[in-house]
């Protein structure tokens, strides 16, 4: 079953599927290159701060964690010295463009579509159970 249903969700989401339209608009947006201004007094380069940080904890959603088995109430009840740690690795982390390779991999969950055949594979929606560390730091 597991097969089978990485096979429809892998097809559903294949590039072969898109409108030619969507994929020539694609195409070129692409190849358009982002020029953002590296002057560190932009708000979008300046270092997020404790106060981001705390803010972002305290309205985040409780949800399941991804494969790291990192829970949002465990970063919720860490140490203000811990939590400046993870200030820190996120500053690098975005002064430094390398993303964490184990934030990049999530838990697939197959969730049934309401009131369809469960016995059809195109008729789940695939939930992605990511890193809470990387959805914090988004």
């Amino acid at each position: 079953m597991v097969d089978v249903l990485a096979e429809a969700f892998a097809s559903i989401c294949s590039a072969s599927n898109y409108t030619e339209p969507f994929l020539t608009h694609k195409n070129r947006t692409e190849r358009i290159k982002l020029r953002f201004q590296k002057t560190k007094h932009i708000s979008y380069n300046t270092d997020l701060t404790i106060f981001e940080l705390h803010t972002a904890l305290s309205v985040i959603k409780h949800t399941s964690p991804g494969p790291d088995e990192v829970t949002y109430s465990m970063l919720q009840h860490l140490s203000e010295h811990s939590l400046l740690n993870i200030l820190y690795m996120f500053n690098r982390i975005w002064k430094e463009h390398v993303f964490p390779d184990c934030w990049k991999h999530a838990f697939i969950i197959p969730i049934p579509k309401p009131g369809k055949d469960t016995q059809d594979p195109l008729n789940y929606r695939p939930i992605a159970l990511t890193s809470c560390m990387c959805k914090l730091f988004e």
